[in-house]
């Protein structure tokens, strides 16, 4: 008999591995090694699991050699327990079945999927234009956990612009070629293929500054602009190990010049920065889930999604770093597109911001800025993470209705 091992490739992430390990080992080592600064008064817990935490504080008060010992041990089982919680994630027989949405538009690599392909020509449109870093699916990704399916059942018509992996065309791209060349020739179809449709520009993540961008050249068609956690003050609360990764230029260029792309595994490098800890914490306590849970599943799906991204062709990754984070070209009103520089003052059609509770992928100054360049901008705070907001348990009542309404009342 045939085993799911053997239908599907194995799992690979967290991606990297070995960073991920390396992490964890090394800050429950400097943890003990660091000890006697708990004992300073207003030290702050670390961003480890709470148990861990408590253990330090009782260490520090009580510096014996058996409360060190027992210290130790707890810190080596935690790791265990990551260990352990990686493993029972390789092996689980959660896969994604793809959700074959009808394709009715495509330029390059870049397909355009209709989610509600049987609701009325009149019914109102939005086209979801995801980041690049990571596959579209997060907006549609398991029956339950599907905007799509959500903005569809609420009489919408979701579209989304699913990039696919980088072809022939697209490896010359900049972030000018993915607006002029991808992001306004979908709105003009859409426009033209449903032109009794109010048309509405959602962008998530870096694929809401993208569609800053379209929407200055495509105003006349779109009836209101939303950006979902996009960055846009990329000076903004980054600090960190992210941010010594950043500063360095001359790594990035030598990467860029030797690879012609910027691989998954160092942007997913970039993403451990900005919490070394988050591997240690989230798969020890994937460790202790029942493994046939609906709380297990979700927990596969989400980091299955994490970890199948796609690199960033070099002329985009330039621009990031460049334009972006090195010069914050977006913030400061520098930001040229095709020559045009990018106002969002300019925008006159309604816009909806939304902005998470706590991100540590965007900062919230960063994606606010924009609701403050925006004249009259609606600024919202679902209860969720940059990723919870538009997959969690939460995610219904929280950033979908409040997308689902804001389409339907404009």
């Amino acid at each position: 008999m045939t085993s799911i091992s053997q239908l599907t490739p194995p799992r690979l992430g967290p991606r990297p591995l070995a960073l991920h390990l390396g992490l964890a080992t090394t800050t429950v080592a400097s943890s003990l090694a660091g000890l006697p600064f708990h004992c300073q008064e207003g030290a702050s817990s670390l961003p480890l699991p709470d148990s861990f935490n408590h253990a330090l504080n009782a260490a520090a008060a009580n510096s014996g050699t058996e409360m060190l010992q027992a210290l130790a041990d707890q810190g080596s089982e935690l790791v265990q327990d990551m260990i352990d919680g990686i493993r029972l994630y390789h092996c689980h027989p959660y896969r994604r079945v793809s959700r074959d949405r009808p394709i009715i538009w495509h330029a390059g690599t870049a397909v355009l999927l209709d989610g509600a392909p049987t609701a009325p020509a009149t019914a109102p449109a939005v086209l979801l234009v995801p980041s690049l870093v990571n596959r579209a699916y997060v907006l549609d990704l398991m029956p339950g956990r599907s905007l799509v399916d959500f903005l569809a059942e609420c009489g919408i018509r979701p579209l989304v612009l699913d990039w696919q992996a980088p072809g022939e065309q697209e490896r010359e791209f900049d972030v000018a070629d993915y607006v002029t060349e991808r992001i306004c020739p979908a709105i003009e179809f859409v426009a033209k293929a449903y032109p009794e449709a109010p048309l509405h520009l959602a962008g998530y993540c870096m694929g809401g500054t993208f569609a800053v961008a379209a929407v200055l050249r495509q105003q006349e068609n779109i009836r209101s602009f939303i950006a979902i956690a996009s960055p846009w003050d990329f000076h903004a609360e980054i600090g960190g190990q992210a941010k010594i990764l950043l500063s360095q230029r001359e790594m990035w260029a030598n990467i860029l010049g030797g690879f012609g792309e910027l691989p998954v595994d160092l942007l997913q490098t970039f993403f451990a920065s900005l919490d070394p800890n988050l591997g240690l914490r989230k798969f020890s306590k994937f460790a202790k889930m029942d493994m046939s849970s609906e709380e297990a599943q979700e927990f596969v799906a989400i980091e299955d999604w994490l970890n199948d991204g796609y690199p960033l062709v070099k002329g985009v990754a330039a621009d990031v770093f460049d334009k972006w984070y090195d010069r914050n070209e977006p913030g400061t009103g520098s930001w040229a597109v095709d020559g045009a520089v990018i106002r969002p003052q300019d925008i006159k059609i309604p816009s909806l911001i939304a902005v998470p509770k706590i991100d540590k992928i965007v900062p919230r100054s960063s994606a606010i800025a924009l609701g403050t360049a925006l004249p009259a901008a609606t600024v919202i705070t679902p209860p969720s993470g940059h990723v919870g907001m538009m997959t969690g348990r939460r995610a219904k009542d929280g950033l979908w209705r409040h997308l689902g309404d804001w389409i339907l009342a404009n």
